[in-house]
């Protein structure tokens, strides 16, 4: 249900914005993620904000002047992560007396939804007191928000950041508490354009980073999803940070500005591609990493620009933290915005950079639209298998009619997840027929034929995102033994294909290197994915080897 429908939810009543009109939604996880006692909470966030006054003290002769228009913070238990968005809160307190209201966007690791959700609650509870919801915000923003009360019941992610804004901006604040799940980044976008307001009005991003990783491989797969959101690189996955799909609406703000995208329009351009005719300027942002940190750190926060501490135990699962901020500078200023790889702390926001998730595949080139063709393909054929709806032109048949290169021979791979969990992947390792019925065929084999999951249904399609990969042609490696594979192999390059002399055989694309850095472990669980022993050491050439490269086109 989106946008039109707002109005038939929860039997079609919406409240209307008083507080004694509505329920206060109560508090979920007081005693469990922060303190219950009213006391102690108070004491554990003044000690945080302290700590994060301090570091900011070091910070903000980089830092512009004035009220940030936005942050990005943690949401997991305060003595875990406080510290890190304490930082970002000891920025907002500039803010007070001025600030009015919190618009607050969190995930859902609850209740799946789909689009952007708000409840039908006139206040959130907290140890700290009742805080107002802005329900006149929420209704001017009913074309880009749906209602629904138990994605917010147990929702962790906005209620962790209440009590720190509860404190610093008083009790003068109003909030508009926000679920983000299954949504393309203008449509997150859309709905924070709708309530972005002007100075009374600060807009909160709540997500986490990687988890439960080993520290030391968390820490490099954090900057990494530091460095994509610094220089503004859509889409961040969801397997990135939990708060994925809130940080893509707030990026597709940067990048796009402040006018809805809905109301632009599109032409196609005599060569086939498409442009907005809507050429409105970009308003200029500012977007600064304040500190990092992960679960291992005992609350110790690394600033921008400074290096981590040393880990405790670089093989301890742990989450990852990180927090920014946002300044909406004015049309006209000077300040020099140029991207600078070697100050973390600084990215100007001047145009979109964004690009397809892309492994080489070797000679193979593909014009960066093929993407949208691609995912399009593989959407259309699952709904067409379902018995989906759909307009005539977008049918798998016409989408290859529209583009004769789907004709051509192709390998290709399709990959579903929901909520960033595997739910099928099914694909070819070498070229036999025409690559639109090769995508056409195994999108509808990952969906319903996957042997380790059960059949997607009708109702849990909108939660998919799908990714299709498109394969080189696979070449042999002059390995012999298992230690020349693991020295050859180049992690996050090469997809493997391991095929032993019983006939045995089986791949992992490039992309599994996210999950397996290391070769061993790479190398390992493909033997197992094989029926062969993952501990299995070769030395004569028992197991032939071959590397392929792969071209990666993800919806997230």
């Amino acid at each position: 249900m989106m946008r039109s429908d707002i109005f038939h939810e929860n039997n079609g009543v919406r409240n209307a914005g008083r507080l004694h009109d509505g329920y206060v939604r109560p508090a979920a996880v007081a005693g469990a993620f922060y303190p219950a006692d009213r006391t102690q909470l108070k004491q554990l966030i003044n000690t945080q904000l302290d700590y994060g006054r301090a570091l900011l003290k070091q910070l903000e002769p980089q830092l512009p002047a004035g009220i940030p228009k936005a942050v990005i913070v943690p949401h997991a238990g305060y003595v875990y992560s406080g510290t890190t968005a304490a930082l970002a809160y000891a920025l907002l307190e500039r803010g007070r007396g001025v600030v009015k209201r919190a618009v607050i966007v969190g995930p859902t690791h609850r209740v799946p939804v789909r689009g952007v959700a708000c409840s039908n609650a006139a206040a959130f509870e907290t140890p700290l007191g009742v805080v107002p919801v802005d329900v006149g915000a929420e209704r001017r923003a009913w074309g880009s928000l749906i209602v629904n009360d138990p994605t917010h019941a147990q929702e962790h992610a906005v209620e962790v950041q209440v009590p720190f804004l509860q404190t610093i901006f008083g009790p003068e604040l109003t909030i508009v508490p926000l679920n983000a799940g299954d949504a393309a980044p203008e449509e997150v976008g859309d709905a924070l354009r709708a309530l972005w307001g002007g100075p009374e009005t600060v807009i909160i991003i709540s997500s986490d980073l990687s988890h439960y990783h080993p520290e030391a491989y968390a820490r490099q797969l954090d900057d990494e999803t530091i460095s994509d959101i610094a220089h503004v690189r859509l889409p961040i996955h969801p397997r990135r940070a939990c708060g994925a799909y809130p940080i893509n609406g707030l990026l597709d703000v940067l990048t796009r500005g402040l006018k809805p995208t809905r109301r632009e329009t599109i032409r196609e351009t005599s060569s086939g591609e498409q442009e907005r005719s809507d050429k409105s300027p970009i308003e200029p942002f500012d977007l600064r990493l304040l500190g990092r940190s992960t679960s291992g750190d005992d609350g110790v926060v690394a600033l921008a620009g400074n290096s981590r501490p040393a880990m405790n135990d670089p093989d301890e699962p742990v989450v990852g933290y990180a927090s920014f901020a946002v300044w909406q500078t004015e049309d006209g200023d000077d300040n020099p915005h140029e991207e600078n790889a070697a100050d973390e702390t600084r990215t100007a926001v001047g145009k979109a950079d964004v690009k397809a998730s892309s492994h080489s595949a070797g000679n193979q080139t593909m014009p960066e639209d093929r993407r949208t063709v691609l995912l399009s393909l593989a959407r259309a054929a699952i709904r067409e298998h379902l018995g989906l709806d759909d307009a005539p032109e977008h049918t798998p048949e016409a989408i290859v009619n529209r583009n004769p290169w789907l004709n051509e021979p192709g390998a290709s791979f399709v990959t579903l997840t929901e909520r960033g969990q595997l739910r099928g992947c099914i694909g070819t390792l070498e070229a036999y027929r025409s690559l639109g019925r090769d995508v056409v065929e195994h999108a509808i084999d990952a969906a319903v034929h996957d042997p380790r999951f059960f059949p997607v249904s009708r109702e849990e399609y909108p939660l998919l995102d799908v990714e299709v990969s498109v394969l080189g042609k696979p070449a042999p490696m002059p390995v012999r033994s298992r230690t020349e594979l693991e020295q050859a192999l180049r992690p996050g390059e090469d997809g493997l294909i391991l095929t032993d002399r019983h006939g045995r055989r089986a791949t992992f694309l490039p992309q599994v290197w996210e999950q397996l850095p290391n070769p061993y472990d790479f190398v390992s669980h493909l033997l197992t994915k094989a029926g062969i022993t993952p501990s299995y050491d070769w030395k004569n050439g028992e197991i032939e080897c071959e590397r392929y490269e792969v071209t990666a086109y993800a919806e997230q």
